[in-house]
């Protein structure tokens, strides 16, 4: 019988796979070596999209993360022994959106006018000022067995100059927060003799901050829901008191028509008719006069 031949297997060097496998291994080897080191110092990798800034605004903060001027603000007035109820908590919490809304305590005030930068009318929030402000325990009354805190307010602007008695008085208000029960009645009262109205809320204490504080954790980690909490006093309270104070000196908050120029209403007006200016003279007082104005040149040129 005739024998068959095989012709012997090469052994010339490993499959393709198995160096494949090699590297991998070897990688794997590598990456291990590097994370020992790390391990041991208790160095923990971040995330490259890991976000470590603090948040800029309260409208943003977290139980774990707040803005700079809250822990500043916080330190002030939270001594080595003191306890802070979840009331007074809540009253600091409404004056710091106070701050980033344009106010500020008149005492604070005082002491810091000169490092202040003007706040134009547009706008409201500075985070420099809210910075500097943070820097100084805020001023206010406590009274009724530890259920009434009272800030005296002043509302920033865009003028440095001198100012009248007149001015001074319309930017002053009185912030005013009642404990009663579960609630803390929030109130910003304008003086008696400007004749503007006030505004208030009520607020659930429970709903912005709890009463246990966790052990080893710091203060602010007992907020909660303060994106709501900025929303509510900003449109109830803040922003209202400081729209209408900004019209008593001629500026407006936000930009609308009677923010504008006067040397442009002629060149709007005179693209509506009798109607349309009747209509938009029932807005306020000084369109109406405004719209007199017009209608009565409109006459005189027998338009």
């Amino acid at each position: 019988m005739s024998e068959i031949k095989t012709e012997p297997k090469t052994t010339d060097g490993p499959s393709t796979s198995g160096t494949q496998q090699q590297q991998r291994h070897q990688q794997q080897q590598q990456h291990q070596q590097r994370q020992q080191p790390e391990k041991a110092a208790g160095i923990k990798r971040r995330h490259p999209l890991e976000n470590t800034e603090p948040p800029l605004n309260v409208e943003n903060a977290t139980p774990e993360a707040v803005p700079l001027y809250m822990s500043q603000l916080l330190d002030q007035c939270a001594g080595a022994d003191r306890k802070i109820p979840p009331a007074e908590l809540l009253t600091l919490l409404v004056y710091l959106v106070a701050m980033e809304s344009g106010f500020v305590e008149v005492e604070t005030y005082s002491q810091n006018r000169h490092k202040l930068q003007p706040v134009p009318a547009f706008s409201s929030f500075h985070a420099g000022n809210v910075r500097l402000l943070s820097l100084e325990p805020p001023h206010y009354s406590i009274g009724f067995n530890d259920t009434v805190f009272t800030f005296n307010l002043r509302t920033l602007h865009d003028k440095h100059e001198a100012e009248e008695a007149v001015l001074i008085a319309v930017m002053q208000s009185r912030l005013r927060a009642v404990h009663l029960g579960d609630e803390l009645m929030v109130s910003l009262s304008p003086p008696v003799s400007s004749k503007l109205p006030g505004y208030s809320i009520a607020l659930t204490i429970g709903r912005y901050v709890l009463n246990i504080q966790a052990k080893g954790k710091p203060i602010f980690n007992r907020f909660r829901k303060l994106d709501n909490l900025s929303y509510e006093l900003k449109q109830n309270i803040f922003h209202p008191m400081r729209t209408q104070q900004l019209m008593q000196i001629s500026q407006q908050l936000q930009p609308s028509l009677v923010g504008l120029p006067e040397d442009i209403y002629p060149h709007i007006f005179r693209y509506l008719n009798r109607a349309q200016l009747n209509t938009l003279g029932k807005v306020n007082s000084s369109l109406n006069d405004y719209v007199k104005n017009t209608l009565s040149r409109r006459k005189m040129a027998g338009i």
